[in-house]
């Protein structure tokens, strides 16, 4: 499997010079997965705007503008691949669960506000597994965390929690996509 890999999350945040903290530079992953499974197309400048209108970046500098130009075209890249290496961009195994689960929580809130921006009908076409899937994004965007010792259950847990929602993500990119043009019967 080739997988195009995301930029380095740890690095990034340094780029943010301090005014992003980690959940919230996860959360423009999920933004950015939420508009490119609404528009596969969108361009860098789309998902600046997204980031302004929702006030989590404004006015990147050229690092962080590069950054997330990047991340935007690997997770295109990774969205559209048929080997499935789609992942979520969270902060390494090596921070606290605490910190990793609110991060997850705000991954998933910025992709139902990137999926949810466009204001038209497209979600409307979405299965009934697809929608379903997006009440638990919702359920998960807003787990509380509480300050507890981590085990290597909560750790099994999570894990198993983040490989549901990259099964789900690309269940509803395939849901919004439709049928490609050499699917299609004549």
């Amino acid at each position: 499997m080739n997988t195009t890999q995301l930029p380095d999350f740890e690095h990034t945040l340094a780029l943010t010079q301090g005014n992003l903290e980690a959940p919230e530079l996860a959360e423009c992953h999920g933004i950015g997965c939420g508009l490119l499974c609404r528009l596969p197309d969108a361009s860098l400048d789309a998902y600046i705007g997204l980031l302004d209108m929702l006030e989590v970046v404004k006015t990147p500098g050229s690092g962080l503008r590069m950054a997330l130009e990047e991340l935007l075209s690997a997770t295109g890249a990774q969205l559209s691949d048929e080997d499935m290496g789609f992942s979520l961009w969270l902060p390494n195994d090596e921070e606290i669960l605490e910190e990793r689960t609110m991060a997850l929580a705000q991954w998933c809130c910025g992709f139902l506000a990137g999926l949810g921006s466009s204001g038209d009908e497209t979600l409307k076409a979405m299965s009934d597994e697809a929608n379903d899937a997006l009440k638990d994004l919702q359920k998960i965007s807003t787990a509380d965390v509480a300050d507890t010792a981590e085990s290597e259950e909560d750790e099994i847990a999570f894990t198993e929690i983040v490989e549901y929602i990259r099964v789900v993500i690309l269940m509803i990119r395939e849901d919004l996509r439709g049928p490609e043009e050499q699917d299609l019967i004549h």
